[in-house]
């Protein structure tokens, strides 16, 4: 899920030095809590992606309701340092946060772990997107492809790495592999219609837009698009 918006994670090295020291000899207790943090990780996940979601959710007056869910994610990253799902949630909201290097801090303390999972991947090739450094995004990605080439969200980050270096047709067969996959309508619809713009197809553009604003009425990002061309006169209304 992609956030519009998180806090900095703010990890003390102290704590981490606790959470470890603490692994020795851990307390019935806390073994007890840190055996439900996946689960309570991903509820808080998904309540602060539905508040972000919601115009207004996260505005300076309903924040306290965002800073708490963050600041929830956060302990459970100091208390449970071990926990494969609490680290990847942590990790995602530092890439979020505009943070990059925090991210890869927490992939690679997750690999330390002996955790690959697709989602893991996936970050680490936006990560390299957002640093420019399409080579190696390309190199990892098809790298992971050849071991998870079934997960849904893996494509759809690959055809992103593919988009950005400019390689249109595989970008499109890999937003078709996605969408056979399970990936979300609206979303390879839009990418679909990225695509079809760069290469001046303005009308399938036009239709792709529409495609996504179908699956997902009102969203911002595609009327945008689709507005633009409009506006340039590539398309008639």
């Amino acid at each position: 899920m992609r956030l519009n918006r998180v806090t900095p994670l703010v990890l003390m090295c102290c704590c981490l030095e606790l959470a470890c020291t603490s692994r020795i000899a851990r307390p019935r207790a806390a073994v007890a809590f840190c055996g439900t943090a996946g689960s309570r990780v991903h509820q808080a996940w998904q309540n602060l992606s539905a508040a972000v979601q919601t115009p207004g959710g996260c505005d300076p007056d309903n924040g306290l309701r965002c800073d708490t869910i963050r600041a929830e994610m956060e302990r459970l990253s100091v208390e449970c340092p071990y926990s494969p799902d609490v680290v990847m949630a942590n990790a995602l909201l530092a890439f979020e946060d505009h943070n990059p290097a925090r991210a890869q801090q927490l992939l690679d303390e997750l690999s330390a772990l002996g955790v690959s999972n697709p989602e893991a991947a996936s970050l680490r090739i936006r990560i390299a997107i957002e640093e420019g450094n399409i080579p190696f995004a390309l190199r990892f990605a098809e790298q992971q492809i050849r071991h998870m080439g079934d997960d849904a969200g893996l494509r759809e980050t690959y055809a992103s790495a593919l988009y950005f270096a400019g390689r249109w047709e595989e970008t499109r067969t890999q937003l078709a592999a996605a969408q056979e996959l399970g990936a979300p309508a609206w979303r390879v619809g839009y990418a679909q219609g990225l695509v079809a713009e760069s290469e001046g197809k303005f009308d399938e553009a036009k239709q792709r837009y529409q495609e996504a604003l179908k699956s997902r009425p009102e969203w911002r990002q595609a009327e945008s698009r689709l507005r633009a061309l409009i506006a340039t006169g590539k398309v008639s209304r």
